[in-house]
């Protein structure tokens, strides 16, 4: 008997446990999310730094190629010309979908409802908020604003770096990740001024994965040039 009660007590304990490490790290998610300067900088801190890590790859990989010339000259041009590589057409739809996508999850996430930034919110225009097109034109808005950089931005950075099909295949399902971020947001628009908590941390986590594994490969290469 004593033993069957020491088993409930250790189930219990671990039960608790767990309870309270959940507990912990969804109000530790809460927090971040919630705070939209954090969020803010956080998102535009990763893609600054997949520019500049980006630019150091090749500054990198050009001083490395010059130096086993022996004299002979290489033109930056040149050599990026030879170090582009065709990753396929519908890989590079998926990338260019992807990025367009990341933009507006990101407005979506943070500007369309006022919990995170109350002065600054698409509910402060009204007449187009709550018009016809709703919400949409919101992210309408946004795909054209950042497409010609999204359409730019994947040929640049994985045009230049060897892609595994892990990688390849992470990059892609960022594609329905992102329109699951942006879904749970218009769901919170819908609902406002109710809050999901849960909906909002799933967002969350679904919009900066997306980002991390979009500039994953650039981050992978500077890691193994540091190595």
């Amino acid at each position: 008997m004593s033993d069957l009660n020491e088993t409930v007590a250790t189930v219990q304990a671990v039960d608790i446990s767990s309870g309270l490490a959940s507990e912990g790290l969804s109000s530790f998610l809460a927090g971040i999310y919630s705070n939209g300067l954090l969020g803010v900088g956080i998102f535009i801190a990763l893609l600054a730094g997949g520019v500049l890590l980006h630019r150091l790859n090749m500054d990198r990989t050009y001083r490395n190629v010059a130096a086993t010339t022996h004299g002979g000259e290489v033109s930056p041009e040149d050599l990026r010309e030879e170090m582009f590589t065709r990753q396929g057409s519908n890989f590079n739809a998926a990338a260019v979908a992807a990025w367009m996508l990341l933009f507006a999850a990101f407005a979506y996430f943070y500007f369309l409802t006022p919990e995170i930034f109350p002065g600054r919110n698409y509910y402060l225009v009204p007449t187009l908020s709550s018009g016809p097109v709703g919400f949409a034109a919101f992210g309408l808005f946004f795909l054209l604003l950042t497409g010609l950089a999204a359409a730019f931005i994947p040929k640049e950075l994985y045009g230049y770096y060897e892609l595994s099909r892990e990688t390849k295949v992470a990059i892609m399902l960022t594609v329905p990740a992102l329109a699951l971020s942006i879904a749970l947001s218009v769901q919170l628009g819908t609902i406002f001024p109710e809050l999901d908590p849960a909906a909002r941390g799933l967002a969350f986590l679904a919009l900066f994965g997306s980002e991390v594994a979009l500039l994953w490969p650039v981050y992978a290469e500077a890691l193994g040039g540091i190595r």
